[in-house]
Order: structure tokens, then C-alpha cells, then sequence
């Protein structure tokens, strides 16, 4: 396990503080017996029924009841009644510390991120557009002089084409940084509302129409958080980006031919892109019969498959992206909801499946809706047996996943996609997070944006399995995934069909 990490879950510290402040409570219960046990001990010393032994033996009884108020007094129980419970309230100060320091830390990051978001922004429209507008106009004055109609045109044109290659260059050179650095994009994106203020206070009139926008959008300005600046920047496309409130989402089944279909016995198989549970372009619902009268669902959605920005006929874009990160409702979680109800209706567990396990997954995007759909009302209330998600490349450590749904997020350190969000995932007893350090040249040849590749998750799904065994945390997810990956509790029931469907998404205009 030496080019992984694993963060939380049952091995993780959360679970250790969990641990000790249960210690602790239960350090102040038994304080509470043996002092009771003191007391009742005491009583006995000085009990009326020991009278006439008093009388007809003095010195014995004497030195019995010194004996018992030897054991019950401070010496004695009642001083290990105050030693137990002086260890709880050290446990529990020592927890209360810990966990306030580890508060404090993140709030003075925060304060940290927000301050470099806004000296970004700042920085893009009073020093970064107007040094590369020199540089590009300096490099094409040398190349062409302009005091001839001739060296005019020649000028013209090393401008623009200068132009159009900056992006390309600049965006290569910041993609090999990345890979190098990967924690500087989690920093600018943790900073994405200082940065948002600080382009609207660099360029006034930009400031000016981000506000109205935002006014107009019913959005607050300025934003005081990383959804609340993602927010800012949907209003700011005017119903022209980022914004699918004018369409509706259809959904078209087509059941696959479940003749050799093997189900998933390992996350490898889970994340796959030709694994049984892959539709690949499409929304495939997979639902397993097990001997105990249930089925299990495994639902896996696909990642983004265009980055237009304007919304089209495929919801799985940019425009949910942008949605999904802004903490809104997308048609692609109406459709995957949609979906899953209509793939338990073929199973015959219309109302009977309510409570059905169901484990959502995928990759980039489709690991953002798997977890949403977790903390979704809508989804939770027609399919309340969601109990895992597992995500790989996802950035979703702001998304509030109710405990008691176990997640498995996958994350390469190089891949700049998990750091959208700027924030860590969670690590309490339910959330585990495995990431990896790629080994150079991986990741197409050293550059950031490689390292989100679908097919390299794949090969850390495979060490990950490989690894299971030696790691409490990912051992007690394997077990729990038991009935997904036919683990204990996960028997098939032979007599009843498997039934495996894949769903075409779109996206059409509302009332079209």
C-alpha cells in the first residue's frame, strides 16, 4: 500500500475520537457505580443491625467497620471513583481539543484561501490580461513592422495568431505545474468567492453586472462561499448558460440481454468502463436478486460528455457541472431517479423495493450526481435503501452525504478535477477516501489533466482491491458492500431475473 493513502472510515481518527468520547462516557458510568458501591458500603459500617455486635464484641465489629470505610473512603473506592471519573473528563477535554484545534486549523485556512481567491481575481484584469496583451503585442512587433500597408496586415496577423496560440502554450505549461502541484488548484478553487469579488473589484463594470445578475438570479453578491461564487457565476449567464430552467429531461430504456452477464465482485469491476455495471454514455441501472427477498441496485452514471457551456440536447455537460457544483438540482438527477423507479417497476418491486439497497456510482460528473442523489429529498423519498456511494475523480466534499450512507471516493493527487471544490472530503466512520500518488510519466506524460483519464482509475481500483485486506478502513467498506459484490449477504436468488437496463438521457425544452 505504499503509492496509497486512506482517510477515514473505521480506521480513520474520526472513528478513534468517536471511540474515546464513548470511553469516556462510559469511564463516567462506571465512576457512578463504584461510588454508589462506596456508599452502599459505608451504610453497611454504620448499619443499626451491627449494634449488638458492638456490645457483645467491640473490638472485632471496630475493626470490621474501620475495614469497610478503610475499602469505601478515599483510600478505597471512593478514591477510584474520583481517579475514573477525573480520566473521563481528561479523555473527553483531550477529544474537545483536538477537534477544536482541527475546527480552528480549517477556519484559518478558510480565511487563508479566501484571501489568495481575492488577490487572484484581482490580479487576472489589473496585471495578468494586460501583461499578456504586451507580451503578444511586443512579440508581434518584432516579428512584423508596422509602417507599411504590407507590415500592417503582417503586424495583424502575428497578433492573432499569437493570440490564438497563447491559450494553448500557457495552458501547457499550467497543466504540467498542476501535475507537479496539485494543491494549488484546491487553494485558487477553496478561494473561488474571493476570486469572484476580486474580478468584479479589478474591473468595475464586470462588479457592477455580477451584481445585478445576481439580483436578477435571486442569488446573494457578494458570494461568501465556493457554491455561492459557482452560483454567482451561473446568474451571470442570463439564461443563456449555465442554466436548464427552461428544459425538461426525457428518459428512453433500452434492457440489455443479461445472457453471460457476471455480476461485480470487486471495486475494479465497479468502475470499469466495459464492466457489467457501465453503460458508458448511458444511465445503467443493474438490479441483483438476493435469497432474502430483496434486490440490491447498483446504479452507475456517466461523467461529462461535452463541456458547452450553453445547455443542449445532453444533460451530462458543462451546464450541470456548473449546476451540480452551485449545489442545485440538475435534470440528470430527475432522470437518473426516474430510471432507477422504472428499472424496479420491471423487477416487479414497485412499492415493495422502496427500501432495496441501491449503491450510486461513477466517475468526474457522474460521482458529483452519485453523491447528490444521496442527500437528494426527491431520490431519498422514492428510493430510501440508498446506502453507498462510490465516486472516482469526483469533487464532492462539499455535498452534505447523510451519515449512514458509506462512501467510497477515489481520487488521484496529480488529478485536478476531486480539487474543484477546494475542499477535503469528510473523514468520519462512513466516508472513506483512498488517494493515489501516480507514478511519472502517468497521467499523459506528466500533465494534470491526464491524470483524470477514466482507464488509470481502473488500474487504482485494482491495487485498492489488492490492498483491502491490510487495511481496516477499506476492509470494513468491502464487507459492508457485501451484498453488491457478493459478499455475505449478498446470495443470488436463482428463481428471479437479473435485470439490467440502460437509460438515454436528454434534454428537451419544457412543454416541446
Amino acid at each position: 500500500m505504499s503509492d496509497i493513502e486512506v482517510r477515514g472510515g473505521a480506521g480513520g481518527i474520526a472513528v478513534a475520537l468517536d471511540d474515546l468520547a464513548l470511553a469516556a462516557s462510559r469511564l463516567r458510568s462506571l465512576a457512578g457505580d463504584v461510588l454508589d458501591l462506596a456508599a452502599t458500603l459505608t451504610a453497611l459500617g454504620v448499619h443499626p443491625a451491627l449494634a449488638p455486635t458492638a456490645v457483645l464484641a467491640p473490638g472485632e465489629t471496630l475493626a470490621v467497620e474501620g475495614e469497610i470505610l478503610r475499602l469505601a473512603g478515599p483510600s478505597g473506592l471512593l478514591g477510584e471513583a474520583a481517579s475514573l471519573r477525573t480520566l473521563a473528563e481528561t479523555v473527553d477535554l483531550a477529544t474537545d481539543l483536538y477537534r477544536a484545534g482541527e475546527a480552528g486549523a480549517r477556519h484559518l485556512v478558510e480565511r487563508v484561501d479566501r484571501a489568495t481567491g481575492l488577490a487572484l481575481g484581482l490580479a487576472v484584469p489589473t496585471v495578468v490580461l494586460p501583461a499578456l496583451t504586451t507580451v503578444v503585442l511586443g512579440a508581434a512587433v518584432l516579428r512584423s513592422p508596422p509602417l507599411s500597408p504590407s507590415g500592417t496586415a503582417g503586424f495583424l496577423g502575428h497578433v492573432i495568431g499569437l493570440a490564438r496560440a497563447a491559450p494553448r502554450h500557457v495552458g501547457g505549461t499550467v497543466d504540467e505545474a498542476l501535475f507537479e502541484h496539485p494543491w494549488l488548484l484546491e487553494r485558487a478553487a477553496a478561494g473561488a468567492e474571493g476570486a469572484v469579488v476580486g474580478l468584479g473589484l479589478g474591473l468595475p463594470p464586470g462588479g457592477i453586472y455580477l451584481a445585478w445578475a445576481s439580483r436578477q438570479g435571486g442569488v446573494a453578491y457578494p458570494p461568501t462561499t465556493q457554491e455561492g461564487a459557482v452560483a454567482v457565476i451561473n446568474a451571470a449567464g442570463g439564461g443563456h448558460f449555465f442554466d436548464e430552467s427552461a428544459f425538461d429531461v426525457v428518459t428512453t430504456p433500452r434492457p440489455v440481454d443479461t445472457t453471460g452477464w457476471r455480476r461485480p465482485g470487486s471495486l475494479a469491476d465497479l468502475v470499469g468502463e466495459d464492466a457489467a455495471v457501465s453503460g458508458q454514455g448511458a444511465v445503467r441501472v443493474s438490479g441483483v436478486p438476493l435469497t432474502d427477498g430483496r434486490y440490491v441496485w447498483v446504479v452507475d452514471i456517466p461523467g461529462t460528455q461535452t463541456f458547452t457551456p450553453v445547455p443542449g440536447s445532453n444533460p451530462f455537460d458543462q451546464t450541470s457541472n456548473q449546476l451540480l457544483e452551485a449545489g442545485e438540482r440538475t435534470l440528470t438527477m430527475t432522470a437518473v431517479t426516474r430510471a432507477l423507479s422504472d428499472a424496479k417497476r420491471r423487477a416487479g418491486r414497485g412499492v415493495s423495493g422502496r427500501d432495496d439497497p441501491v449503491m450510486t456510482l461513477g466517475h468526474s460528473q457522474g460521482g458529483i450526481t452519485a453523491a447528490a442523489l444521496s442527500a437528494d429529498s426527491l431520490f431519498r423519498a422514492r428510493h430510501p435503501g440508498i446506502s453507498h456511494v462510490t465516486t472516482t475523480g469526483a469533487p464532492i466534499g462539499g455535498i452534505a452525504v447523510p451519515r449512514g450512507v458509506r462512501v467510497l471516493s477515489v481520487e488521484h493527487r496529480q488529478d485536478l478535477v476531486p480539487a474543484l471544490d477546494g475542499r477535503r472530503n469528510p473523514a468520519h466512520g462512513d466516508w472513506v477516501t483512498v488517494s493515489r500518488a501516480l507514478p511519472e510519466p502517468a497521467g499523459a506524460e506528466g500533465r494534470a489533466s491526464g491524470a483524470h483519464a477514466s482507464e488509470l482509475y481502473v488500474g487504482t481500483a485494482e491495487t485498492i482491491d489488492r490492498s483491502a485486506a491490510d487495511d481496516p478502513s477499506l476492509r470494513a467498506w468491502r464487507e459492508g458492500a457485501g451484498p453488491f459484490l457478493g459478499g455475505a449477504g449478498g446470495e443470488v436468488d436463482p428463481s428471479r431475473p437479473v435485470v439490467v437496463v440502460d437509460y438515454d438521457v436528454r434534454r428537451v425544452p419544457r412543454g416541446g
